[in-house]
């Protein structure tokens, strides 16, 4: 009896439910300067130059998540979770894995380019300590996914080799038999 890939299935609906978040966050039109003006809230203790600064922070932020090399990441990597997903219904694991790496491969690409135009929305904000907290944030978030997305390759690189380990004695039984 063969095991099913349940660790696949977990990790394409993971991919899936992010893709589809990051989609319609793509989807979503760019605010204007004016309406992140208008969200912000005056909070007692802040300086009109940290709320600027927030706010330049806020709306660089945005235009990266609607640049066109973001939009490209998230369209292809939605793709390719399509993609591995019908390739598991058909039980064709090997192809679904490979789509699967594809797609966190395509995901640490897409951490990285986010981690350095964070960096670089950063440079907007003059005051030293926002600017180190945000950026110490951001160095978090981007190492987190960044090691995430490795670990998932690893698990799934892991379950490919044990997949041909066992096909390979499956293959040296049947010559003995």
């Amino acid at each position: 009896m063969k095991k099913k890939p349940i660790y696949l299935w977990v990790l394409l609906i993971l991919s899936a439910l992010i893709s589809a978040a990051s989609l319609f966050g793509m989807l979503s039109p760019l605010p204007s300067k004016e309406a992140f003006r208008a969200s912000q809230k005056t909070i007692e203790g802040i300086s009109a130059q940290q709320l600027e600064d927030q706010l330049n922070y806020s709306y660089r932020v945005a235009e990266s998540t609607h640049s066109i090399f973001n939009m490209a990441l998230i369209v292809l990597s939605a793709i390719l979770v399509v993609v591995a997903i019908v390739f598991l219904i058909r039980k064709n694991l090997q192809y679904a894995n490979y789509t699967y790496v594809g797609y966190v491969l395509l995901a640490i690409i897409g951490s990285i380019y986010s981690y350095v135009t964070l960096q670089d929305a950063v440079q907007l904000v003059h005051d030293e300590t926002m600017r180190l907290g945000i950026s110490v944030i951001s160095q978090a978030v981007s190492i987190f996914s960044i090691v995430i997305n490795v670990l998932f390759l690893a698990l799934v690189f892991y379950k490919m080799w044990r997949q041909q380990k066992a096909l390979a004695e499956e293959e040296e039984t049947g010559e003995f038999a």
